[in-house]
C-alpha cells in the first residue's frame, strides 16, 4: 500500500486540509461502520502507538502544517480534530509574510529549511512506500507563495522520483490584496520549475457574495 504526505502552508492551504482531513476521517469512521476495508486508513493516516505503554493513541494524518503566523494552526489544535495533528510536525512563526512572495520564500523559507527538511525527511521515513506530496497552498498570500515554492524546490531536489502535487489556489480578478497578482507570477514561476504537478482551484470571490 502507497503512502501521501500532504503540507499545508499558509493560511489557506491549512484550512482546506483541515477541511479535507475532516471530510477523510468521516469517510473513515462510515468504512469502518459499514464493515468495508478502508484503504485509506495507511494511505493517509498513521496509526501512532505510546512509546511507553505501546497501546495505539489514535490516527495521526500523514501532514506537515506550515504557517508564518500561529492564528491558524492554533485555532485548528484548539478545534474537534486536534488529536488528529501530530505537533511535532507543526512549522511556525509569529510575524507572517506580509503578503509578500520574497519575505516567505527568500527570508523565512532559508530561516526555516532545516526544520522543513527534517519534518519531510521523517515524514517519508513513516511511509512504506511514499507515493506522492501533495503541497495546499495559496498563490496569492505571501506564505503561501513565498514558502510553498520554496518547499517545491526542496521536493525537487531531496525528492526527484516522488510524485509532487501542487494544489494551488490562484485569487480572483476581485481578490482586494495588491500584491497578490506579483506574488502569483512569481510563485507559478518557480512551481513551473519544480516538475510538479499542477492542480490550480481558482476561488470567485463573487461566489460568496451571492
Amino acid at each position: 500500500m502507497t503512502q501521501s504526505v500532504f503540507i499545508q502552508v499558509g493560511q489557506c492551504g491549512n484550512q482546506i486540509g483541515h477541511r479535507f482531513w475532516d471530510l477523510a476521517l468521516t469517510e473513515h469512521k462510515i468504512a469502518l461502520k459499514n464493515g468495508v476495508s478502508d484503504s485509506s486508513t495507511s494511505s493517509f493516516f498513521l496509526n501512532r502507538t505510546d512509546d511507553n505503554s505501546g497501546f495505539q493513541s489514535g490516527l495521526k494524518a500523514r501532514a506537515l502544517l506550515v504557517d508564518m503566523e500561529e492564528g491558524v494552526v492554533n485555532e485548528i489544535l484548539k478545534g474537534p480534530l486536534k488529536n488528529l495533528y501530530d505537533t511535532s510536525y507543526l512549522i511556525t512563526d509569529v510575524s507572517g509574510s506580509g503578503n509578500n512572495w520574497a519575505v516567505g520564500n527568500l527570508y523565512y523559507g532559508r530561516v526555516h529549511q532545516d526544520a522543513l527538511c527534517e519534518a519531510l525527511r521523517k515524514s517519508a521515513e513513516l511511509c512504506d512506500c511514499l507515493q506522492c506530496f501533495f503541497i495546499l497552498h495559496s498563490m496569492g498570500g505571501g506564505t503561501g507563495s513565498g514558502v510553498g515554492t520554496h518547499i517545491l524546490k526542496i521536493l525537487a531536489d531531496d525528492y526527484p522520483n516522488v510524485y509532487k502535487m501542487d494544489v494551488a489556489v490562484f485569487p480572483s480578478v476581485d481578490d482586494d490584496v495588491v500584491t497578490s497578482p506579483y506574488n502569483t507570477v512569481l510563485a507559478l514561476n518557480q512551481s513551473l520549475n519544480s516538475q510538479t504537478v499542477c492542480c490550480p482551484l481558482i476561488i470567485l470571490l463573487s461566489a460568496y457574495n451571492r
